[in-house]
């Protein structure tokens, strides 16, 4: 299993190790950690790491969470139980799901992206690994990597969880990005997110297991009460429309690009944008640098004509 990331059922951004061990209960465990086990203790520091004698890789696959466990003794201890691929539909607050690095870091992207763009309108609330509510009997309850949500009452609110009957309103807009570790984002997910009256879903495969990864986009949009794909524009984008965000590839598949769909205008992360100011700084400097060159230029030239007209008056 590839442990380079993680993601946290919980709307939040990953917590530190210390974090985790101080607060275990209500958040999850850094998967470079796997196979610890934490037990309580008597001591002023709450919890103990004690490692199990035999590895455990290979029981993990899709994922653990933690159980309470009491022993005779009355001790309290904390025992890894494995996910199933049913769990991924239906996560719980705390469970822990190893994703590869390229996952990680599109899934950070993306939320960035959104957060930027809607970061002066308070009624769009952006949310990332949240477990969604829907209150729909038999109906599985996802954690999508990231959703957008429309007519959002209160933005700033702490949420460990997304319920739309509470909130009245759900997302305009949820995109996942497939994991081989966990299948079903364009299977079972596809029927939940229709059910769920979510109006746009958006599917993007990295192909990470490839020998040389590319980006593969889908979508579906909802007509009635049935989904119906999204059909690319000539360029092979995808329009969403709720959001009026293009998405697109670019560099023979191997970049994921978003635009505003009103302005043509790409929309970057957090790197890019760091990137595209360093560069704006740099050309305002190098050409205040040429304007002063410039300026130092012509204040030679005027004195050379002034000692010229010196000259010629002398005569």
């Amino acid at each position: 299993m590839d442990e380079e990331g993680f993601r946290i059922n919980s709307g939040q951004r990953p917590p530190t190790i210390m974090g985790v061990i101080m607060n275990l209960d209500a958040q999850t465990l850094n998967p470079l950690l796997h196979g610890l086990r934490f037990e309580k203790t008597d001591n002023a520091f709450p919890l103990r790491i004690q490692r199990p004698d035999k590895p455990q890789v290979d029981e993990f696959p899709y994922g653990w969470r933690y159980q309470k466990e009491t022993l005779p003794s009355g001790e309290e201890i904390l025992i890894q139980i494995p996910l199933t691929a049913e769990d991924f539909l239906n996560p719980q607050l705390g469970d822990v799901m190893p994703q590869n690095r390229r996952h990680y870091q599109d899934n950070v992207d993306l939320y960035d992206i959104f957060q930027v763009r809607y970061s002066k309108d308070e009624t769009v609330g952006v949310f990332g690994d949240m477990k969604m509510l829907w209150r729909i009997p038999d109906l599985k309850e996802p954690a999508p990597d990231v959703a957008i949500v429309p007519n959002i009452r209160n933005k700033t609110a702490e949420r460990s969880s997304f319920d739309v009957v509470e909130e009245d309103t759900r997302p305009c807009l949820v995109i996942e990005i497939i994991s081989p570790n966990y299948p079903g984002d364009d299977t079972h997910k596809v029927l939940i997110y229709e059910k769920a009256r979510i109006a746009e879903y958006i599917i993007i495969d990295p192909h990470s297991k490839a020998k040389k990864p590319y980006y593969e986009l889908s979508g579906y949009r909802l007509k009635g009460k049935k989904y119906r794909p999204i059909k690319p524009n000539k360029q092979g984008s995808l329009l969403s429309e709720t959001t009026q965000v293009l998405f697109s590839t670019g560099n023979e598949k191997q970049e994921l690009i978003l635009t505003d769909a009103s302005t043509g205008k790409q929309l970057l992360n957090n790197l890019k944008r760091e990137k595209a100011l360093q560069k704006a700084e740099e050309r305002a400097q190098e050409e205040g640098e040429a304007r002063r060159e410039a300026e130092a230029r012509a204040q030679a030239l005027e004195k050379q004509l002034r000692e010229l007209e010196a000259k010629l008056k002398l005569k």
